[in-house]
């Protein structure tokens, strides 16, 4: 458009005042009229401009920058978003890989001092036919693109310096021009003849373009010691067709998978899970943990079910707790193996109500389960199975059945609310013959009497009591945190509410106070929804808890690509702002402008009910291996209770529990000993799995593969203590090693010297067999 615009001056605007006139006036109304039309919507003005890639030759679009100018949520319709940090996306446009990229704004800019030169040679052309201009000036075009790669070749310059070289080149050829027409307008002006005007104004250009080349190279630099902060290991480069054919050649070969609803089967990759070969094939399926815990996709295996990997525990407590008939699989634990294997995205209904145990207590009449989140349920399921008759009352706050309560933060950017967050329908407590309370409120248990008492009025007896209140977020100690504008993240409830109130109230800029997992799970949220995100963390790395320091580096390197600012040892003080939050004040004493605040520094155990009752608390009810409390016949799990010390927070952790509590209160024996913590960074653009001990000690052994590719970090770690692996981290798209490392690490199975040496070498599946045979020859 910039060429095709610009080369018609000479044949036809440069000697036709009207047809300018009218030009002009087309661009002056249709950039007004689509500036009301299309307010807010980025990539407009990226589709349309003709002058667009002049200005990002020279690093200066958008000339100001306007925070949530973007579509709500962000389309994602530029690579590099220039709307959020323009100097680092334009660094990120220099140094971006893809050649399909890459290549027009190298054409582009290669062209440009050439096409200046003749533009301004050929302008004025007495003499010379036009179509001989055009062609004159084809070749000033070509021999600047020529010489462009011919030096990118001979000296072995930078691309962002010879770019910049290239650039600085054209808008000099244009000054030297120009700044005749500058002199001349000048002496029009003042009436003053200065015809020496030109050498200042050429000068001044030559001084500022020198200055801006070392400013590049200088950015340039630093752009590459940030983003990759260590040596990429060395790639061997294959053309994209090449890859094309090598990855269909490849998935060929691989197992025949056909889901029902499709035209032709999918060919899936030995050790894919279902649930990735569903998305790779485009199939609306909804996706949870990925652990196989939270019951998000369940389908329905019609054919090939040997084909696949066999369920671990964690399905089959999910499976149970679904209800689905005996072929259903969670798509993201079920990996395929061997085919063929059809898949039906919609489970059968099973069995209307479980069968209870032969053997049960008649003695007891009733059970009440306080929570209605995973816990809760979990209880109340393994309380039918192994009662049949007594009754169940589950009393939950929120007015939900039971959802994926790791998946809310798309809630704060996403169009169809709850839509496929629910884990059970309503009709799951009928069909188990569970009566559910929702958005109840239990108001006092009284121990002497065993009842629970409910702000309705209405009053409940038990015979046992079960505890899965869950926690909330903790209030952070910010003056002004309360008012309009700031928020915590722990309900579905909470994420909607933020999402309303940044649209009502236009919201542009976020601070989010906490770097753990939910902070960045809601700092990337809020990112989405197409505010501007800065991240407080008060400590001097990323989940210091979960990963290693080096993972840390990756994971914010990550979120700077993304144009997320993270704050080291930054820590808020206050809030501002009269009626609503305008901003944010940390200890140090910067200021930070926002609109919307949310605290995301850690949970608190609901235990007040409990405390109220005399039962025993310290920061979450205090059980012991069989999730009894300190009162008879009252049991607590999940979030709520504190087992050995800890309270943990997690939902595998919360289920096993919600399970222990409810065998042990028909009168069981199923004991926790030992909860290994596996947490997820998920919703982020980043896949990162953490279980066990991230740090070693000393007289550990750690093993590392990595793949520091900055646009696709691959990072896994091992951590063995006496030979056994007791920690493991994993960063990338590596699923199938997930699972390898939770069962060797859940295991703490025995990893020989070799398999050491296959680990490093990128084999990890082999963790699935670890420990369970010989060891190798020559371990």
């Amino acid at each position: 458009m910039f060429f095709g615009i610009t080369s018609t001056r000479i044949a036809f605007f440069n000697s036709n005042g009207a047809g300018l006139s009218v030009l002009l006036l087309v661009t002056i109304l249709g950039a007004f009229i689509a500036g009301i039309a299309f307010k807010g919507k980025s990539g407009w003005c990226s589709s349309t401009c003709p002058l667009l890639p002049l200005q990002r030759v020279y690093g200066q679009t958008p000339f100001a920058n306007v925070p949530n100018s973007h579509c709500q949520p962000c389309v994602g319709c530029t690579k590099n978003c220039y709307d959020f940090r323009p100097s680092v996306a334009y660094q990120a446009d220099l140094h971006e890989p893809d050649p399909n990229w890459t290549a027009p704004r190298k054409l582009f800019v290669s062209a440009l001092p050439g096409y200046v030169l003749g533009f301004f040679l050929l302008v004025n052309h007495p003499g010379i036919a036009l179509p001989e201009v055009y062609l004159r000036l084809a070749v000033f075009f070509v021999g600047s693109v020529g010489l462009f790669y011919a030096l990118q070749a001979l000296l072995g310059l930078r691309l962002t310096v010879i770019i910049a070289i290239w650039a600085a080149a054209a808008i000099n050829v244009f000054y030297w021009f120009s700044g005749i027409t500058l002199a001349d307008s000048f002496a029009t002006i003042t009436g003053i003849e200065v015809p020496w005007l030109r050498w200042p104004i050429r000068a001044i250009v030559l001084v500022l373009s020198l200055f801006w080349i070392a400013r590049t190279y200088v950015k340039g630099r630093q752009y590459e010691e940030e983003a990759v902060s260590r040596p990429a290991l060395p790639v061997i480069q294959i053309s994209p067709r090449a890859a094309k054919v090598a990855k269909q050649a490849a998935a060929a070969s691989g197992p025949e998978v056909r889901f029902t609803g499709s035209d032709k089967p999918a060919q899936a990759e030995i050790g894919m899970s279902l649930l990735a070969l569903a998305e790779r094939e485009s199939q609306p399926i909804e996706a949870g943990c990925r652990m196989g815990v939270c019951g998000a996709d369940p389908v329905a295996v019609l054919g090939g079910g040997g084909c696949l990997s066999p369920p671990d525990e964690d399905e089959l407590n999910t499976l149970r707790r679904l209800g689905f008939a005996d072929n259903t699989r969670m798509a993201c634990a079920a990996r395929i193996q061997s085919g063929p294997v059809t898949v039906s995205l919609t489970p059968e209904p099973g069995s209307p109500r479980p069968g209870g145990t032969a053997d049960f207590d008649r003695s007891i009449v009733s059970v009440v389960v306080l929570g209605n989140g995973i816990a809760g349920v979990t209880a109340a399921d393994f309380a039918r199975r192994g009662h049949p008759d007594c009754e169940i009352h589950v009393v939950g706050s929120e007015s939900h059945t039971l959802y994926n309560r790791m998946g809310i933060s798309r809630l704060v950017y996403g169009r169809s609310a709850m839509q496929g967050l629910y884990l059970l329908p309503e009709q799951w407590y009928d069909d188990h013959q569970i009566v559910a309370w929702l958005n109840t409120q239990a108001s006092r248990i009284d121990l002497a009497t065993q009842r629970v008492f409910l702000a309705t009025g209405d009053t409940l007896p038990y015979d046992r009591l079960i505890l899965a209140m869950g926690s909330s977020s903790a209030s952070p100690p910010v003056a002004g945190f309360g008012r309009p504008g700031s928020f915590v993240l722990r309900s579905a409830a909470d994420a909607m509410q933020i999402r309303a109130y940044a649209q009502q109230h236009g919201g542009r800029e976020a601070v989010v106070a906490g770097g753990g997992l939910l902070g960045l799970e809601a700092a990337h949220s809020l990112h989405e929804l197409g505010l501007r995100v800065t991240v407080l963390e008060r400590g001097g790395r990323l989940l210091s808890r979960q990963i290693d320091e080096y993972c840390s580096e990756l994971v914010d390197a990550h979120f700077a690509r993304i144009g997320m600012q993270v704050l080291y040892r930054a820590e808020s003080e206050s809030l501002t702002g009269a009626e609503r939050v305008r901003g944010v004040t940390l200890k140090d004493g910067r200021t930070l402008q926002c609109d919307v605040f949310l605290a995301a520094v850690g949970i608190r155990p609901n235990v007040e009910l409990a405390r109220q009752a005399g039962i025993a608390v310290n920061r979450g009810v205090i059980v012991n291996d069989r999730m009894e409390t300190s009162a008879p016949g009252v049991f607590a799990a999940g979030d709520v209770a504190e087992h050995g010390g800890q309270v943990f927070g997690l939902w595998p952790i919360a289920a096993k529990q919600g399970e222990a509590a409810a065998v042990n209160a028909l009168g069981g024996d199923l004991g926790l000993t030992s909860e290994v913590p596996a947490t997820i960074l998920k919703g982020v653009g980043l896949d990162l799995f953490s279980i066990g001990r991230p740090a070693a000690q000393p007289g550990d052994q750690v093993v590392v593969d990595e793949d520091p590719d900055p646009a696709a970090p691959s990072y896994r770690r091992l951590v063995l203590s006496d030979g056994r692996a007791v920690g493991g981290i994993v960063l990338g798209n590596h699923p199938e090693d997930v699972a390898a490392v939770t069962a060797a690490v859940k295991n703490r199975v025995e990893v020989f010297p070799a398999q050491v040496a296959e680990l490093q070498h990128g084999n990890w599946g082999q963790l699935k067999d670890a420990g369970r045979v010989s060891a190798p020859a020559g371990a």
